[in-house]
Protein backbone atom coordinates (compact mmCIF):
# COMPACT_ATOMS: atom_id res chain seq x y z
CA UNK A 1 0.00 0.00 0.00
CA UNK A 2 1.29 3.26 -1.19
CA UNK A 3 0.70 6.40 0.91
CA UNK A 4 2.11 9.36 0.22
CA UNK A 5 0.83 11.91 2.95
CA UNK A 6 -1.15 12.02 6.05
CA UNK A 7 -4.40 14.00 4.46
CA UNK A 8 -4.23 11.63 1.89
CA UNK A 9 -4.07 8.80 4.27
CA UNK A 10 -6.93 10.35 6.43
CA UNK A 11 -8.82 10.48 3.24
CA UNK A 12 -8.14 7.08 1.94
CA UNK A 13 -9.62 5.92 5.93
CA UNK A 14 -12.72 7.76 5.56
CA UNK A 15 -13.21 6.30 2.29
CA UNK A 16 -13.07 2.99 3.48
CA UNK A 17 -14.87 3.67 6.53
CA UNK A 18 -17.78 4.62 4.20
CA UNK A 19 -17.40 1.63 2.24
CA UNK A 20 -17.41 -0.84 5.03
CA UNK A 21 -20.58 0.24 6.43
CA UNK A 22 -22.49 0.31 3.00
CA UNK A 23 -21.17 -3.07 2.63
CA UNK A 24 -22.98 -4.27 5.87
CA UNK A 25 -25.61 -2.00 5.21
CA UNK A 26 -25.63 0.02 8.05
CA UNK A 27 -26.64 3.75 9.10
CA UNK A 28 -24.12 6.38 10.82
CA UNK A 29 -26.26 6.00 13.65
CA UNK A 30 -26.04 2.01 13.95
CA UNK A 31 -22.32 2.56 13.80
CA UNK A 32 -22.26 4.70 16.31
CA UNK A 33 -24.53 2.66 18.57
CA UNK A 34 -21.85 -0.27 18.20
CA UNK A 35 -19.15 2.13 19.48
CA UNK A 36 -20.81 3.97 21.72
CA UNK A 37 -20.39 7.63 20.05
CA UNK A 38 -22.06 10.41 18.79
CA UNK A 39 -23.29 9.75 15.00
CA UNK A 40 -21.45 13.24 14.38
CA UNK A 41 -18.41 11.61 15.43
CA UNK A 42 -18.96 9.15 12.66
CA UNK A 43 -19.80 11.26 10.03
CA UNK A 44 -16.45 13.02 10.43
CA UNK A 45 -14.31 9.85 10.38
CA UNK A 46 -15.72 9.39 7.13
CA UNK A 47 -15.97 12.70 5.79
CA UNK A 48 -11.83 12.76 6.40
CA UNK A 49 -12.32 15.33 8.92
CA UNK A 50 -11.20 13.75 11.99
CA UNK A 51 -9.16 10.04 12.48
CA UNK A 52 -11.04 7.30 15.04
CA UNK A 53 -8.54 6.35 17.52
CA UNK A 54 -7.16 3.22 17.46
CA UNK A 55 -9.21 1.50 19.86
CA UNK A 56 -12.47 2.21 18.25
CA UNK A 57 -10.88 0.73 15.00
CA UNK A 58 -9.91 -1.99 16.11
CA UNK A 59 -13.55 -2.55 17.50
CA UNK A 60 -15.25 -1.76 14.20
CA UNK A 61 -13.18 -4.00 12.47
CA UNK A 62 -14.19 -6.78 14.76
CA UNK A 63 -17.53 -6.13 14.34
CA UNK A 64 -17.27 -6.29 10.77
CA UNK A 65 -15.17 -9.73 11.12
CA UNK A 66 -12.79 -8.09 8.69
CA UNK A 67 -9.58 -10.48 8.65
CA UNK A 68 -6.06 -9.40 9.90
CA UNK A 69 -4.44 -8.41 6.69
CA UNK A 70 -7.36 -5.66 6.27
CA UNK A 71 -7.56 -4.72 9.96
CA UNK A 72 -3.76 -3.87 9.59
CA UNK A 73 -4.38 -2.35 6.64
CA UNK A 74 -7.00 0.55 7.92
CA UNK A 75 -4.76 0.33 11.12
CA UNK A 76 -1.31 1.48 9.16
CA UNK A 77 -3.93 4.19 7.32
CA UNK A 78 -4.74 5.56 10.80
CA UNK A 79 -1.02 5.81 11.82
CA UNK A 80 -0.05 7.52 8.63
CA UNK A 81 -3.00 10.04 8.86
CA UNK A 82 -1.79 10.73 12.61
CA UNK A 83 1.91 11.59 11.13
CA UNK A 84 2.47 15.82 10.27
CA UNK A 85 2.89 17.21 6.86
CA UNK A 86 5.23 20.40 5.98
CA UNK A 87 2.10 22.69 5.94
CA UNK A 88 1.27 21.58 8.97
CA UNK A 89 3.68 23.61 11.01
CA UNK A 90 1.62 26.54 9.91
CA UNK A 91 -1.15 28.45 11.31
CA UNK A 92 -3.68 27.35 7.84
CA UNK A 93 -7.22 27.06 7.89
CA UNK A 94 -8.27 23.34 7.77
CA UNK A 95 -9.76 22.98 4.26
CA UNK A 96 -6.96 24.95 2.95
CA UNK A 97 -4.47 22.18 4.71
CA UNK A 98 -6.34 19.78 3.54
CA UNK A 99 -6.15 21.03 0.46
CA UNK A 100 -1.93 20.92 0.50
CA UNK A 101 -1.52 17.61 1.58
CA UNK A 102 -4.04 16.40 -1.59
CA UNK A 103 -1.76 18.66 -4.14
CA UNK A 104 1.60 17.16 -2.41
CA UNK A 105 0.12 13.96 -3.48
CA UNK A 106 -0.99 14.18 -6.43
CA UNK A 107 0.47 12.52 -9.67
CA UNK A 108 -2.17 14.23 -12.38
CA UNK A 109 -3.32 18.04 -11.53
CA UNK A 110 -5.88 20.21 -13.94
CA UNK A 111 -6.66 23.12 -12.78
CA UNK A 112 -8.68 26.25 -14.57
CA UNK A 113 -8.66 30.05 -13.51
CA UNK A 114 -10.19 32.26 -15.77
CA UNK A 115 -9.20 36.15 -14.32
CA UNK A 116 -5.97 35.38 -11.92
CA UNK A 117 -3.05 33.58 -12.67
CA UNK A 118 -3.32 29.82 -10.74
CA UNK A 119 -0.73 29.72 -7.38
CA UNK A 120 1.37 27.45 -8.31
CA UNK A 121 2.63 29.67 -11.26
CA UNK A 122 2.59 33.18 -9.41
CA UNK A 123 5.69 34.94 -9.07
CA UNK A 124 6.39 36.11 -5.19
CA UNK A 125 5.68 39.78 -6.19
CA UNK A 126 2.76 38.61 -8.28
CA UNK A 127 1.79 36.89 -4.95
CA UNK A 128 1.69 39.93 -2.60
CA UNK A 129 0.00 42.01 -5.16
CA UNK A 130 -2.93 39.43 -5.19
CA UNK A 131 -2.86 38.58 -1.52
CA UNK A 132 -3.28 42.51 -0.29
CA UNK A 133 -5.45 43.39 -3.04
CA UNK A 134 -7.56 40.50 -2.47
CA UNK A 135 -7.87 41.33 1.59
CA UNK A 136 -6.63 44.84 2.34
CA UNK A 137 -6.63 43.81 6.21
CA UNK A 138 -3.96 41.16 6.33
CA UNK A 139 -1.22 41.69 7.99
CA UNK A 140 2.79 42.09 7.65
CA UNK A 141 2.61 39.09 9.11
CA UNK A 142 -0.29 37.26 7.79
CA UNK A 143 1.02 38.30 4.24
CA UNK A 144 4.67 36.58 4.81
CA UNK A 145 3.60 33.65 6.13
CA UNK A 146 1.56 32.97 2.92
CA UNK A 147 4.20 33.79 0.73
CA UNK A 148 6.12 31.67 2.94
CA UNK A 149 3.57 28.10 2.23
CA UNK A 150 3.19 29.32 -1.22
CA UNK A 151 6.64 29.43 -2.03
CA UNK A 152 7.08 25.41 -0.07
CA UNK A 153 4.17 24.52 -2.73
CA UNK A 154 6.22 25.54 -5.71
CA UNK A 155 9.20 23.76 -4.44
CA UNK A 156 7.46 20.90 -3.77
CA UNK A 157 5.42 20.45 -6.84
CA UNK A 158 7.37 21.76 -9.50
CA UNK A 159 10.78 20.36 -8.85
CA UNK A 160 11.87 17.16 -8.81
CA UNK A 161 9.10 14.52 -9.13
CA UNK A 162 6.01 16.11 -8.77
CA UNK A 163 2.63 15.96 -10.43
CA UNK A 164 1.74 16.50 -14.40
CA UNK A 165 -0.24 19.81 -14.46
CA UNK A 166 -2.47 20.99 -17.02
CA UNK A 167 -3.45 24.78 -16.52
CA UNK A 168 -5.70 26.63 -18.15
CA UNK A 169 -6.12 30.33 -17.92
CA UNK A 170 -8.76 33.10 -19.17
CA UNK A 171 -6.54 36.29 -20.89
CA UNK A 172 -7.96 38.26 -18.62
CA UNK A 173 -5.39 36.80 -15.86
CA UNK A 174 -2.45 37.60 -17.99
CA UNK A 175 -3.74 40.93 -19.22
CA UNK A 176 -4.73 42.75 -15.85
CA UNK A 177 -2.41 44.65 -13.75
CA UNK A 178 -1.80 42.87 -10.65
CA UNK A 179 1.12 44.74 -9.34
CA UNK A 180 1.96 46.98 -12.34
CA UNK A 181 3.36 46.40 -15.35
CA UNK A 182 6.45 45.94 -14.03
CA UNK A 183 5.18 42.98 -11.59
CA UNK A 184 2.97 41.47 -14.63
CA UNK A 185 5.97 41.79 -17.21
CA UNK A 186 7.85 39.24 -14.44
CA UNK A 187 4.54 37.32 -14.46
CA UNK A 188 4.44 36.51 -17.96
CA UNK A 189 8.11 35.94 -18.33
CA UNK A 190 7.41 33.32 -15.55
CA UNK A 191 4.66 31.36 -17.63
CA UNK A 192 7.01 31.50 -20.66
CA UNK A 193 9.34 29.70 -18.77
CA UNK A 194 7.07 27.26 -17.23
CA UNK A 195 5.88 26.43 -20.44
CA UNK A 196 8.29 24.72 -21.35
CA UNK A 197 8.70 22.69 -18.62
CA UNK A 198 8.28 18.75 -19.28
CA UNK A 199 5.79 18.29 -16.86
CA UNK A 200 3.34 21.24 -17.38
CA UNK A 201 0.88 21.63 -20.48
CA UNK A 202 0.26 25.69 -20.12
CA UNK A 203 -2.99 26.96 -22.31
CA UNK A 204 -4.24 30.56 -22.34
CA UNK A 205 -8.33 30.87 -23.69
CA UNK A 206 -8.03 33.99 -26.13
CA UNK A 207 -10.72 36.54 -25.70
CA UNK A 208 -11.07 36.20 -29.62
CA UNK A 209 -12.31 32.28 -28.26
CA UNK A 210 -15.79 34.42 -27.80
CA UNK A 211 -18.53 32.33 -25.35
CA UNK A 212 -17.32 29.33 -22.93
CA UNK A 213 -18.46 27.21 -20.37
CA UNK A 214 -15.59 28.88 -18.77
CA UNK A 215 -17.34 32.20 -18.31
CA UNK A 216 -19.87 30.99 -16.21
CA UNK A 217 -17.93 28.59 -13.80
CA UNK A 218 -15.49 29.08 -10.49
CA UNK A 219 -12.27 28.85 -10.42
CA UNK A 220 -11.61 24.64 -9.96
CA UNK A 221 -8.93 21.75 -9.83
CA UNK A 222 -9.31 18.07 -10.36
CA UNK A 223 -6.75 16.23 -8.18
CA UNK A 224 -5.52 12.95 -9.13
CA UNK A 225 -3.82 10.95 -6.71
CA UNK A 226 -2.44 7.46 -7.52
CA UNK A 227 -3.69 5.77 -3.99
CA UNK A 228 -6.69 3.83 -5.29
CA UNK A 229 -8.19 5.82 -8.02
CA UNK A 230 -8.71 8.63 -5.11
CA UNK A 231 -9.50 11.68 -6.99
CA UNK A 232 -11.46 15.39 -5.90
CA UNK A 233 -12.62 18.77 -7.26
CA UNK A 234 -10.88 21.72 -5.48
CA UNK A 235 -13.66 24.15 -5.87
CA UNK A 236 -12.29 27.71 -4.62
CA UNK A 237 -14.53 30.60 -3.96
CA UNK A 238 -14.08 34.19 -2.40
CA UNK A 239 -15.10 32.94 1.81
CA UNK A 240 -15.53 29.44 1.00
CA UNK A 241 -13.53 26.49 -0.88
CA UNK A 242 -15.33 22.88 -1.94
CA UNK A 243 -14.13 19.37 -2.33
CA UNK A 244 -16.09 17.30 -4.54
CA UNK A 245 -15.92 14.03 -4.59
CA UNK A 246 -18.67 12.16 -6.22
CA UNK A 247 -18.51 10.37 -9.04
CA UNK A 248 -21.31 12.80 -11.03
CA UNK A 249 -19.17 15.86 -9.67
CA UNK A 250 -15.67 14.67 -10.88
CA UNK A 251 -17.40 13.31 -14.32
CA UNK A 252 -19.00 17.14 -14.80
CA UNK A 253 -15.49 18.91 -14.44
CA UNK A 254 -13.72 16.25 -16.26
CA UNK A 255 -16.14 17.12 -18.94
CA UNK A 256 -15.95 20.91 -18.39
CA UNK A 257 -11.80 20.81 -18.26
CA UNK A 258 -12.08 19.22 -21.82
CA UNK A 259 -14.51 21.67 -23.06
CA UNK A 260 -11.72 24.51 -22.04
CA UNK A 261 -8.64 22.44 -23.66
CA UNK A 262 -10.54 22.75 -27.42
CA UNK A 263 -10.71 26.63 -26.21
CA UNK A 264 -7.37 27.13 -25.05
CA UNK A 265 -4.34 27.80 -27.50
CA UNK A 266 -0.48 26.49 -25.92
CA UNK A 267 2.61 25.47 -27.50
CA UNK A 268 4.21 28.52 -29.92
CA UNK A 269 0.41 29.74 -30.16
CA UNK A 270 0.58 30.18 -26.55
CA UNK A 271 3.91 31.84 -26.44
CA UNK A 272 2.93 34.05 -29.19
CA UNK A 273 -0.10 35.51 -27.22
CA UNK A 274 2.27 36.26 -23.93
CA UNK A 275 5.17 37.73 -26.04
CA UNK A 276 2.77 39.73 -27.69
CA UNK A 277 0.89 40.94 -24.38
CA UNK A 278 4.46 41.28 -22.85
CA UNK A 279 5.68 43.45 -25.47
CA UNK A 280 2.37 45.88 -24.55
CA UNK A 281 3.35 46.58 -20.80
Amino acid sequence: MSIASPTVAQWQLGRELQQLRAQHALTITQVAKVLEVTTSTVSRWESAERVPREKELRQLARHYELPDRESEALLQLRRQAGKRGWWQSYDLEQRYGTFIGLEASASEIEAYTSTVVTGLFQTENYARAIISGVDSSVTADELERQIEVRHERVSQNLAGDGPNMWVILGESAVRQQVGGMEVMREQITHLLELSEHPRITLQVIPHEAGAHVGMVVPTFMILRLPQNGLSTVYVEGYRSNLFLENSEDLRSHEMIFNQLRLAGVGGNMLRTLLSSIRKEL
